[in-house]
């Protein structure tokens, strides 16, 4: 079993950005001694997922408006529908091909990773944005992360891939988890409850019925963690989204819009 994480206080490293029209959270610490910007988009934004949507013009308008305010509105942008899966895809000549050896997605990829001028992003609402950036390389990269990807070891893949596609070593990657469903909002029954370490997992209610509150942050930073990733490299900005209704969207609280979880550079 991974060891765990440290526990921080909750969304204690979130900030709060505002540019023209334009509002985000973001980790002051994943922005060290690199040009890389990241983010997971205000509710007051909008809706960004063109499959949750019936006006795709929107969602294309707002995310226009978005790299725009970001300056990266010529470069190359990497958004592909989500698939609650564990792939990882790499940015190879201006497309999208499985990242790591030996993988084989057939094109459902939930993680992104590229060490060239590009924007990478993932749509979530309560499933956990977790973001890469390496201090040297220059590689980064961006995963969705829900139950599913977490225990089909999502973190652990991504951090892989970096390292075997960019040599990444993961001395020098930082590794942040942006807003997600946290454990006292996220009750689950006994067919999820027990496939996530018991450090992160709080039974609740009669123990005959196995219920209990997982907190799916926590569990991808120690997945990061057990990949090698040391403890000072790891960032928590997760604000939770369903206890936040006037910041966050919320798929369990019955949202149907969601967040853009962003990472790039020029």
């Amino acid at each position: 079993m991974p060891e765990p994480a440290p526990t921080p206080r909750l969304g204690s490293a979130a900030r709060l950005v505002s540019r023209g029209d334009s509002l985000w959270y973001r980790a002051s610490a994943l922005l060290l001694g690199t040009d890389i910007v990241h983010g997971v988009t205000h509710a007051s934004l909008g809706n960004f997922s063109l499959t949750q949507t019936k006006e795709p013009q929107g969602v294309e308008e707002r995310r226009a408006r978005l790299l725009a305010s970001l300056g990266l509105e010529n470069v190359a942008l990497f958004a592909p529908p989500l698939h609650h899966s564990a792939n990882v895809a790499r940015v190879a000549d201006g497309r999208l091909v499985d990242g790591g050896r030996g993988a084989e997605s057939h094109g459902r990829w939930d993680a992104i990773v590229s060490n060239e001028p590009t924007v990478l992003a993932v749509t979530v609402a309560d499933c956990v944005p977790v973001f890469f950036v390496d201090v040297e390389e220059g590689a980064f990269g961006v995963a969705h992360a829900g139950w599913r990807g977490i225990r089909g070891g999502i973190v652990k893949r991504t951090v892989a891939a970096m390292r075997e596609e960019y040599g990444t070593r993961t001395g020098n990657l930082l590794v942040g988890t942006g807003p997600a469903i946290r454990g006292p909002s996220y009750e689950v029954g006994p067919d999820l409850a027990g496939l996530f370490p018991e450090t992160f997992t709080v039974p609740v209610g009669d123990p005959a019925q196995g219920r209990a509150q997982v907190d799916l942050p926590s569990c991808a930073l120690a997945e990061a963690a057990g990949a090698g990733v040391p403890k000072d490299n790891l960032i928590d900005f997760s604000l939770c989204t369903f206890s936040h209704p006037d910041d966050l969207f919320s798929h369990r609280r019955g949202d149907g819009e969601r967040h853009w979880a962003f990472i790039g550079r020029s």
